[in-house]
This record gives C-alpha cells, sequence and structure tokens, in this order.
C-alpha cells in the first residue's frame, strides 16, 4: 500500500496542481494533506480532492507536519511531495516509488532536473535536501529529530538512512520544479524565509 504524505503552508494557488494529478494514478492507495497551521484558503483547495487531511492548528514546521502524516497513514510505502511542485506527472511519480516498490531500494530522493535553473541549480548543488522522497514505513520508525526538525527534515532522514545503512537511490525528474520562496512571500520576505529555512538545516549539521 502506498500513501502519499504532503505537508502544506499557505499553499492555496499551488496545491490543487499537485492533487490534480496524484488523484488520478492508481499506485496510490492514500493521499493525506497536512495544513499546516495555513492562514489562507490551503484546506478548503485540498478538500476538493480526495484526500485524507490532517489539520493542525497552528504552524508546526515541516517536520512535525510529515510526522503527524505519516502517523495518520496506512501505507507500507511513504512518498513525501512538496505542496507547490510545478511540472508533476505520473511518469515522475512511478519513477520515484519504483526502486522501493521493486526492492532495489530502501529510500529514494527526487532531484530536479531539466525544470528550471534555480531549482535545478540548488538540488546539483544538495541534491540530499531534495523533499520528494519514497521510503520503506519500516526505515521511519524512531526517527527522533524528524519532529523537531523544521526545514531540517531532509537531513534527519539522510542521517537516518546513513546510520541505518539503508539503500538510496537518486531519481532525475526531468521537467520538473517548485515555486521559489520570493515569488510566494515577494523578494524580501522569500529571501528571509530562505535565510531562515538555511538556519534550520545549518542547526541540524551542526
Amino acid at each position: 500500500m502506498i500513501s502519499v504524505v504532503i505537508p502544506a503552508f499557505n499553499e492555496e494557488k499551488n496545491i490543487g496542481r499537485v492533487l490534480s494529478v496524484l488523484e488520478t494514478i492508481d499506485l496510490i492507495d492514500e493521499i493525506i494533506v497536512v495544513n499546516d497551521g495555513s492562514t489562507d484558503d490551503t484546506k478548503e483547495q485540498a478538500l476538493k480532492y480526495n484526500v485524507k487531511l490532517v489539520d493542525l492548528p497552528k504552524n508546526q514546521g515541516k517536520g512535525k507536519a510529515l510526522k503527524a502524516g505519516i502517523e495518520n497513514s496506512k501505507g507500507d510505502i511513504i512518498v513525501m511531495l512538496d505542496a507547490d511542485l510545478i511540472g508533476l506527472t505520473e511518469k515522475h511519480f512511478v519513477n520515484l516509488v519504483s526502486p522501493v516498490l521493486k526492492n532495489e531500494a530502501d529510500m529514494t530522493i527526487g532531484i530536479f532536473s531539466g525544470g528550471r535553473k534555480s531549482t535545478d541549480f540548488a538540488q546539483k548543488i544538495a541534491p540530499f535536501l531534495s523533499g520528494q522522497r519514497a521510503i520503506k514505513r519500516q526505515f521511519l520508525e524512531n526517527i527522533e529529530e524528524m519532529e523537531i526538525s523544521r526545514f531540517g527534515v531532509e537531513i534527519a532522514l539522510n542521517r537516518h538512512a546513513e546510520k541505518n545503512k539503508l539503500r538510496v537511490v537518486n531519481v532525475p525528474l526531468e521537467n520538473m520544479s517548485h515555486v521559489m520562496k520570493e515569488e510566494k512571500l515577494g523578494l524580501i520576505r522569500g529571501f528571509y524565509a530562505r535565510l531562515k529555512m538555511y538556519f534550520d538545516i545549518l542547526k541540524m549539521w551542526i
């Protein structure tokens, strides 16, 4: 059984674009959207689709949102996706999950390729920070750092994979990207949001 978990904070303009693709994929057994204390219409937009909604009363951060989604899921394979993806297709999803389904990997990491120069460049520098992943549920147990990490959740997952010697496969996601923070929030607010994200990631590193 495959469960898709999507943490979402103020993604009313983007989440429908992602869910409209996912709900047509037969491989998926359930889609769980975690509304992480959004102050816009993210919840209302998500409920237009065939999803299970986990509604957090206030913003908890990506780590806690993912943890809440996983706790409310039933799948033995968990696929984590961002709510602001651009260009997502069924082929992307199948490519991401297939190595885990075939037992060729314990976790896959999706790497943007050929989408937008800005997001491609970021992932070339730090591919391990990608939020697009598929992982066997058994390997998600007891990740203590996931709940305390905000944007550092990918670091927590990577550390867990390394510590437990998981088989990790990078999967190119061609012609796919996501909305930049500066596009969502404006140049100044987006820049500061990006700095905060990098600070959260740095805290998990040191």
